[in-house]
C-alpha cells in the first residue's frame, strides 16, 4: 500500500497502474515459445480478489503476446513457480 502523495508522484513519474511487479525477459526454459514471465506479487495470505482489475488486464495482455503470467503469494511461492518454469533461482 502507498499513501496518496506517493501514488500521485509515481503516476507523474510515468508509472502505470497494474504493470506487473517483475518482468523476466528470458524465455522460461520449460515453456516452449514463451517470451518471458510477468510476475505479480501478493502477500502470502492474500485472496484472489486482491489482484486488481488493472493488474488482471496487464497480465492478460501479456499472456496474449506469449508471456507466462503468474501471481506469487509471497517470495517462497513466487520462487517455487519460477523454478517450475525452469529458472534457476
Amino acid at each position: 500500500r502507498r499513501d496518496h502523495r506517493t501514488a500521485v508522484a509515481l503516476v507523474k513519474g510515468g508509472v502505470e497502474k497494474g504493470v506487473p511487479d517483475l518482468l523476466i525477459f528470458d524465455p522460461p526454459p520449460h515453456q516452449r515459445g514463451g517470451v518471458g514471465v510477468a510476475l505479480e506479487m501478493k502477500r502470502v495470505n492474500s485472496r484472489p480478489s486482491e489482484v486488481r482489475k488493472e493488474q488482471k488486464e496487464w497480465l492478460a495482455k501479456l499472456e496474449a503476446r506469449g508471456w507466462v503470467s503468474i501471481v506469487g503469494k509471497g517470495a517462497d511461492d513466487a520462487l517455487k513457480q519460477l523454478r517450475g518454469l525452469g529458472y534457476e533461482v
